[in-house]
């Protein structure tokens, strides 16, 4: 498969397709110069053409800023009640509505990512072309789907499953656990047929899935069917065999330097095993990032809860990524978020600035979530002592010798995480190891892409004892966090009244 970058030329190739493929999809060869979608996959480069447009739609409706909407209730960010943020604070007070306005954002958005692969999925089948070569490709439209469902349904709960572009208007949900079943199909058949560069060299520039992130994507969805509201735990031995072959097979290993992962000059490094990838370009061809905005200087929608601010584990990874001092922190009274403050390019090379849009990419697997899964599925395998290890790198590699500065972390020795640091290294004195794993899991991935937090709070029943003890500085809660049907987001009012088979 071609080794590729997003770049303008070829997110002007596939506009071209999308639209033929939404306004001509009924058409036949030489209707008035158009053709249909089947006929446009007669090759391999018509293939990938269709995998960069998806990619192309995924990177610029299937995620950003919205999705925070779903994921305030977790004990990490919030944000304030003025102006437009009251769609983010309907999540952070458990009082969602059907009529906000990101939630609803992320139900069209998605959809149509999710549309996009069916119809490459259903149409891309170019006669006489060898069924692994179809597949190389088909393999990309199924990781978005699974990708795009998953996130659909822990957000929204039971939704409607279309797996063909002939859309039914009067569909029925679809239960959650089902929806599951099929994200979970979608990564098997990614893992299959993917074929990567990147499987064997992360520095290959491939923004496409390789089989080690399809494998990752999948361990994650069989770890999230271990939890509420599915308690499917016979899954945690396979995700322990998955991430345990991604870690023996040497690819990926973690970065010496925490902030590598999120500032300039970082783009395909060891530790980023997929990415969402972005670039700025005039409209309409445009795929910039709009997930730093939430914590720009003139925006502001997210700040970090003072609870989880005072819980974090002191060392180079906390001062990177937070600070309580400064105008701003005292202005919203506070904590801020540092960690995503560089936004884009300048015309200086490698020099970054801190704006509300960005085609700095955003990392959306890495290798540190690889080894907190495994080591929590060790501890649900009667294995917990083979997953210490796992979870000190990530303690060792946060706390960084008691560096305080990257410029004192770029003096560390190459690997120094895998030297035991009885400083941070967890023991059985400390207590629950499950426990210590999400508390890693809490600081480690804060605001990256996923809502890691939120994820791991409903799957272990954790929502209300999260926010038990809010304090004081923060918004007063409106709805009960101990209700889980306020754990889903509602499903858009006006999707509802076209089709009511969608209400509660």
């Amino acid at each position: 498969m071609k080794k590729i970058r997003f770049t303008k030329y070829s997110l002007i190739l596939f506009l071209g397709a999308v639209v033929m493929f939404t306004a001509c999809e009924d058409l036949d060869e030489g209707t008035k110069g158009s053709i249909s979608s089947t006929s446009f996959y007669a090759d391999e480069q018509s293939m990938n053409t269709g995998i960069l447009g998806i990619y192309s739609i995924l990177h610029r409706r299937g995620w950003g800023v919205d999705v925070l909407a779903a994921y305030t209730g977790a004990d990490d960010l919030t944000t304030h009640s003025g102006g437009n943020k009251w769609v983010f604070l309907e999540g952070d007070q458990f009082n969602l509505s059907d009529g906000n306005q990101r939630t609803n954002g992320i139900w069209e958005g998605y959809y149509h990512v999710i549309n996009s692969c069916n119809s490459f999925i259903e149409n891309a089948n170019p006669v006489d072309m060898d069924e692994a070569i179809i597949n190389k490709y088909k393999a990309n439209a199924h990781f978005v789907r699974g990708l795009m469902y998953f996130r659909l349904t822990t957000i929204f709960g039971d939704i409607p499953m279309p797996l063909i572009v002939e859309l039914d208007p009067d569909m029925k949900k679809t239960p959650t656990a089902d929806i599951m079943t099929q994200v979970v199909s979608d990564f098997r058949f990614a893992v299959q047929w993917a074929e990567n560069g990147r499987d064997e060299d992360p520095s290959v520039a491939d923004g496409m899935v390789s089989k080690t992130a399809a494998n990752a994507f999948l361990a994650k969805a069989l770890m999230q069917l271990t939890g509420y509201p599915y308690n499917q735990t016979e899954h945690w031995a396979e995700v322990k065999t998955i991430t345990g072959k991604i870690m023996t097979d040497g690819v990926y290993t973690l970065m010496n330097d925490y902030s590598a992962n999120f500032e300039y000059n970082r783009q395909n490094n060891s530790e980023i095993i997929w990415a969402h990838q972005f670039y700025r370009n005039s409209w309409p061809i445009k795929t910039e990032s709009r997930w730093y905005g939430a914590f720009w200087r003139e925006w502001m929608d997210m700040f970090l809860e003072w609870n989880y601010y005072n819980n974090y584990p002191e060392g180079f990874r906390k001062n990177y990524c937070t600070t309580s001092e400064g105008d701003l922190s005292a202005e919203y009274n506070h904590p801020l978020l540092t960690k995503l403050l560089y936004g884009t390019e300048t015309e200086k090379e490698d020099e970054f600035v801190h704006t509300w849009q960005s085609h700095n990419d955003m990392p959306g697997m890495r290798y540190a979530e690889v080894l907190l899964m495994y080591a929590e599925a060790c501890a649900n395998t009667g294995a917990a002592s083979d997953g210490y290890e796992a979870l000190n790198m990530v303690r060792r590699r946060a706390y960084a010798q008691n560096s305080a500065t990257q410029e004192d972390v770029a003096l560390l020795p190459a690997d120094f995480w895998k030297t035991a640091d009885p400083m941070v290294d967890y023991t059985t004195a400390e207590g629950d190891f499950v426990e210590a794993i999400l508390t890693e899991r809490l600081y480690e991935f804060t605001a990256e892409v996923g809502g890691n937090r939120w994820l791991d709070l409903v799957r272990h029943e954790k929502v209300a004892e999260a926010n038990a003890n809010r304090d004081s500085r923060e918004l007063p809660l409106i709805g009960d966090p101990a209700d889980k049907a306020l754990w889903y987001a509602k499903i858009p009012g006006n999707e509802v009244m076209l089709n009511p088979n969608l209400a509660d």
